[in-house]
């Protein structure tokens, strides 16, 4: 069986490596045996093969947040899957072509539903419904301000905003981002820099912002806490600038601004298995809505992993990048983006 696997810590498209393993055996009473369909490549994925995520495993090690597929065969005492059904594996290290794991780690899915997308589900709409939905108290109308817009996490939190009535202002770091970010579902973007506090102002009007979403950190942290009512509430989830935040004290202080860390893994570890299959069931219900919608870049097999993260590095990639630990899939897919996706 292929997996992916790395040996070291270092640069994600050198330190991972396809090799061959042996096949995980058939599931015992309490457990599934699945073909892994398709996994979306992550941040996350990187900055664990980079040495910089939260939870690092003992080397050598495997990896892989998101991931579909179908299972092959069921324990004796699994009642509610059978072979042949399409699941989302809640679990984790999924780079592989087959996973057994217990069936409480899996949540069967419509078989209509297009596998990429699917594959993209948990870490970034999970994500995104989190962020949007958990953290602050909102009205219709209301706005929230997040860097990293064109991010698999930003754009399902402007597709989430949408549906739900809120408005997002969106902080890019280019002019030529604008238009892609309103293409892409935001009501608003504005480019990052010295003059950002008067050209939100200008957006937004005397209208409340009471949540700001940062994958960035850095200095950028203090200008969100100037676009915030007072008791507005920051949540970082993300390292992009690989900068510690900067938030000056008489923002903390006299603004009454509250700086919170979200990290989807530990998120999910802390809920019982009906409060996690709810958020998933949530998540797959706006993507049956086409709510949500991922913009995918390429596949590739697990044996071209060198090419599929250097792909994931190229500068101004649009979508997401995935592998296809079985060959290509069929798909029911609707969007033309979708349909030019190379499987390289």
């Amino acid at each position: 069986m292929k997996q992916i696997r790395f040996d070291v810590f270092g640069p994600p498209s050198h330190a991972a490596r396809c090799c061959e393993v042996p096949s995980p055996g058939q599931p015992s009473a309490w457990e599934v045996l699945v073909d892994v369909e398709a996994c979306a490549i992550n941040p996350a994925d990187l900055a664990r093969l980079a040495g910089r995520y939260g939870e690092l495993p003992k080397l050598p090690a495997t990896l892989g947040l998101d991931a579909v597929g179908r299972i092959v065969a069921c324990g004796s005492s699994v009642a509610d899957l059978a072979v042949g059904d399409r699941v989302i594996l809640i679990s984790n290290d999924n780079w592989c072509q087959q996973r057994r794991l217990a069936a409480s780690q899996v949540f069967k899915v419509a078989p209509e539903l297009d596998v990429l997308q699917l594959a993209a589900l948990k870490v970034g709409a999970c994500t995104a419904l989190e962020l949007v939905r958990r953290h602050a108290a909102l009205e219709r109308g209301a706005w929230i301000v997040q860097t990293a817009p064109l991010s698999s996490v930003g754009r399902a939190v402007m597709q989430i905003a949408r549906h739900d009535g809120l408005r997002t202002l969106n902080i890019v770091r280019r002019p030529d981002a604008i238009d892609e970010v309103k293409a892409a579902g935001g009501d608003a973007a504005i480019v990052d820099g010295p003059d950002l506090v008067k050209a939100a102002r200008d957006v937004m009007g005397s209208a409340p912002a009471m949540l700001a979403l940062d994958a960035v950190g850095g200095n950028g942290v203090a200008r969100l806490a100037q676009l915030l009512e007072r008791g507005g509430t920051i949540v970082n989830y993300g390292m992009l600038s690989g900068k510690p935040i900067e938030l000056g004290c008489d923002e903390v202080i006299f603004g009454g601004i509250n700086l919170k860390g979200f990290w989807l893994t530990q998120w999910l570890s802390r809920m019982t298995q009906v409060q996690r299959n709810t958020l998933i069931a949530e998540a797959v219900g706006l993507l049956s809505l086409g709510v949500l919608h991922a913009e995918i870049a390429a596949t590739y097999p697990l044996d071209a992993i060198g090419n599929a993260l250097r792909h994931v590095d190229e500068p101004g990639r649009r979508g997401k990048v995935f592998l296809l630990p079985n060959g290509p899939i069929e798909r029911h897919s609707t969007s033309p983006v979708d349909a030019v996706a190379a499987h390289r």
